[in-house]
């Protein structure tokens, strides 16, 4: 097990604030990029979303979308 020898300080990890920003930023960018490629979508689509929990009541979410030709 590596563990940076001691030379791994607070300050070079990123704090949970930075990561849970960074990954909402990372979100809206690709968030931004599906939505405007539905909007511009020729033709028809189909959504289907689907909510369940597992027996652990972690919750999952799955959203598909489908260009109909």
């Amino acid at each position: 097990l590596y563990l940076g020898e001691g030379k791994i300080q607070d300050k070079n990890l990123p704090h949970c604030t930075k990561l849970t920003e960074m990954i909402l930023t990372e979100f809206q960018t690709e968030y931004c990029k599906v939505k405007n490629d539905l909007e511009n979508a020729l033709g028809r689509i189909s959504h289907t979303t689907d909510l369940w929990s597992d027996p652990n009541l972690d919750s999952f979410m799955a959203h598909d979308v489908k260009k109909i030709p």
